[in-house]
């Protein structure tokens, strides 16, 4: 059997995290004695794309990666969380999460979450913090893609070699009226 943290221990890991740092220790304490603790081996896949969400993962140690088909999308590792909280109860993982070596993850079902947000907007706030930085790397990532693209487009059309309209422009031109 895989060893597991005392409820001082997880309390300890939820405090040291940024989603959780400014919640109270005795509301930590509820939430960490309700999560569940799990251990994967590298390579096990904690869930698939298309499953249903089972709340938010903590990743206590180890390092997980994020897959859409076959593409690497994201890791995540100690200290860092990581799940789709869809509003809904039907909502479904857009991506696979795969450990990468062993991996120790504390997971706080959404209903639980999702309660604990509702008393403490300060979560909310965090959530917001993170989101925003996630989607501000994602930003300056598509725009290095889109950098790579032209500048490989460039030295196609440089070699004569013709390149799909959409490579130039990365999307098809729509001509304005009259043009």
């Amino acid at each position: 059997m895989e060893p597991t943290l005392t409820i001082l221990e997880r309390t300890a890991f939820l405090k040291s995290t940024e989603l959780f740092a400014s919640i109270p220790t005795d509301v930590l304490a509820q939430i960490a004695a309700r999560g569940r603790e799990l251990h994967f081996d590298a390579g096990q896949t904690i869930f698939r794309e298309g499953e249903p969400n089972a709340g938010v993962y903590l990743v206590i140690e180890g390092l997980v990666e994020f897959r859409k088909g076959r593409a690497l999308e994201g890791v995540r590792g100690s200290g860092l969380g990581f799940g789709e909280l869809g509003l809904g109860e039907s909502g479904l993982h857009t991506f696979s999460a795969v450990t990468a070596e062993h991996t120790h993850v504390l997971n706080i079902s959404t209903e639980i979450f999702f309660d604990t947000m509702l008393d403490y907007p300060e979560i909310g706030v965090a959530m917001v913090k993170i989101l925003s930085r996630r989607l501000s790397e994602t930003a300056q990532r598509v725009h290095d893609l889109e950098g790579q693209i032209a500048h490989l487009a460039n030295t196609l059309r440089n070699a004569g070699i013709a390149t799909p309209s959409y490579v130039s422009g990365y999307y098809p031109r729509v001509k304005p009226p009259g043009e």
